[in-house]
């Protein structure tokens, strides 16, 4: 027999009384997923979750508070050459506003001290934008303001300039609301700094859907309409119908109340006024509610719905300082002129010429030096009827 060989299984046998009995511990049997130190799996998930997205939030604002900045500042004043051309706003009327200087200088003998005020380039804290309204139909952009905010003592100056203003351009339709169709952004912008005399630090082009949301997002403006409105245009699917009285004006109340123009006696200057005048409502209500107001996402729909060159660092910034402002330090004003012109066979606003430099200089000049017509290439009437340039060349 060999030893080696495995006893076969059926040859060992225990008999089982000889089996001791053995006690298990009792055990809960567990239903579905166990549970780990009182937290079910669902509740670590929500909590990596909602870390994650607090870290996310904290990283964005950390990011916006380093980024947040000012636009970058426009250096200097456009200069057009007028020297070898008659046909200029000098002979506008004897008492045109060109503080052009022709007397010899004389030698300043002032001893220079560090509080001397410069004479040129850019003040510190004047920032300079365009506004446009964007129409419905086509590029139009049917509401253009230029503003002015001064962020040392806290003012706002926004000036409207009428739609069908005249302006020098090489385009063939001259109307101030088709730059933007003509030229798109580039050549927009070079035309109205054309007209102002210097190009805006920043611009931002609203259409209609994102006017809407802001005035949505605000809650809305209370507005006491002046008068009853019942307009309807199928072509543009404009219904217009107020009762006078204060009125609620949700996003799309305030778009179609500031859309309509038919009914004012001045047309397009009647519709600026109205214009104005809701503005200024709807700022008093933000600035006297400033701590509710959502800045996040007003914000949001600047980045994501509003055509702009400021970046969202710049647009907190700027939100940031308009929301210091107070109401009464706020201006509205429009573009002087001649709001019922016509030339070359169509109707036109024509520039005050004089009128708009001395406003462009009291209101909306960021520089130290004073804009002249050698800065502007602006058309308009003289003394005589006649339509000129400022730069010589009418176009």
């Amino acid at each position: 027999m060999d030893e080696t060989r495995p006893m076969p299984v059926d040859e060992v046998t225990v008999p089982v009384d000889d089996i001791p009995d053995v006690e298990f511990p009792e055990q809960d049997v567990p239903r579905g997923r166990r549970e780990e130190r009182g937290f079910p799996t669902w509740g670590k998930i929500v909590i990596v979750v909602v870390s994650v997205l607090l870290i996310l939030m904290l990283s964005l604002v950390g990011w916006v508070l380093i980024n947040r900045k000012p636009p970058e500042k426009t250096q200097t004043l456009n200069t057009f050459d007028t020297a070898d051309t008659a046909d200029t706003a000098d002979t506008a009327d004897d008492t045109a506003t060109d503080t052009k200087d022709t007397t010899a200088p004389t030698e300043d003998t002032t001893p220079p001290t560090e509080e001397t005020t410069p004479t040129t380039g850019r003040r510190e804290n004047m920032y300079t934008f365009l506004v446009l309204g964007k129409d419905k139909v086509g590029s139009n952009t049917d509401a253009i303001m230029v503003a002015m905010l001064d962020t040392e003592n806290y003012k706002l100056n926004v000036a409207s300039i009428p739609r069908d203003t005249y302006t020098n351009t090489t385009y063939k339709n001259k109307r101030i609301n088709t730059l933007y169709g003509s030229g798109g952004v580039d050549g927009l912008l070079d035309n109205i700094a054309n007209f102002i005399g210097y190009r805006p630090d920043g611009y931002a082009i609203v259409d209609l859907n994102a006017f809407m949301k802001l005035i949505n997002a605000i809650g809305g403006v209370d507005y006491y309409v002046p008068r009853n409105i019942d307009y309807d245009d199928p072509y543009q699917d404009l219904h217009i119908h107020f009762t006078k009285g204060m009125t609620h004006m949700t996003g799309q109340k305030a778009m179609e109340y500031l859309r309509f123009r038919k009914g004012y006696a001045d047309a397009d200057i009647g519709r600026i006024d109205a214009q104005h005048e809701f503005l200024m409502t709807a700022a008093k209500q933000i600035l006297a509610n400033k701590n509710k107001v959502p800045l996040t996402t007003l914000i949001n729909i600047v980045v994501n719905d509003v055509k702009t060159s400021l970046d969202l660092g710049q647009c907190t910034w700027l939100a940031g300082e308009l929301l210091k402002l107070d109401a009464e330090n706020i201006q509205f004003m429009t573009m002087p002129g001649n709001y019922n012109d016509y030339y070359d066979g169509r109707n036109y606003v024509t520039v005050d010429i004089n009128g708009w430099i001395e406003m462009l200089n009291t209101y909306l000049n960021p520089f130290y030096q004073q804009i002249t017509t050698a800065n502007v290439d602006l058309a308009g009437r003289d003394g005589n009827g006649k339509m000129i340039a400022t730069s010589g060349k009418l176009h």
